[in-house]
């Protein structure tokens, strides 16, 4: 009776090993240009999906930095005309193209360079930094 439970153990512990590594996360891709910002996703279970907007579209950008325990992790969060935010970040596919082409976008906009460092530093603290904001 003792080996029987042991496998069935073993059984279940390998099936859950198996379905966890199976499981992918969220791919995130930002595409950019003069005119617009897409991010589109595709999840672990093969679900798809998409935001656009148009850079006009765009009132307010604030860098700042989420806390994940052990790292952090750099985020944008942009708040479009009609009260929608979209947020992107630094593990984003297209996050560094982005970052140094939103002062080209958003005339006005910091570089990068004048945001990066308030908002990395000290670690694990919030750092909220507005590097954008459009005047009426």
């Amino acid at each position: 009776m003792v080996d029987a439970f042991k496998q069935l153990i073993q059984l279940v512990q390998q099936r859950y090993k198996s379905h966890r590594d199976g499981l992918r996360p969220t791919v995130y891709e930002i595409l950019h240009d003069a005119d617009h910002l897409s991010v589109f996703w595709l999840t672990g279970k093969n679900e798809s999906g998409n935001k656009s907007f148009q850079w006009d579209d765009a009132i307010l950008l604030t860098a700042f930095k989420r806390d994940l325990f052990a790292v952090d992790r750099i985020c944008l969060e942009i708040q479009l005309k009609d009260g929608e935010n979209i947020e992107v970040d630094e593990h984003m596919k297209g996050w560094d193209s982005l970052v140094q082409k939103l002062p080209e976008y958003l005339p006005g906009c910091k570089s990068f360079d004048e945001w990066y460092e308030v908002v990395a530093l000290p670690a694990f603290e919030l750092n909220e930094t507005r590097i954008f904001e459009r005047v009426a």
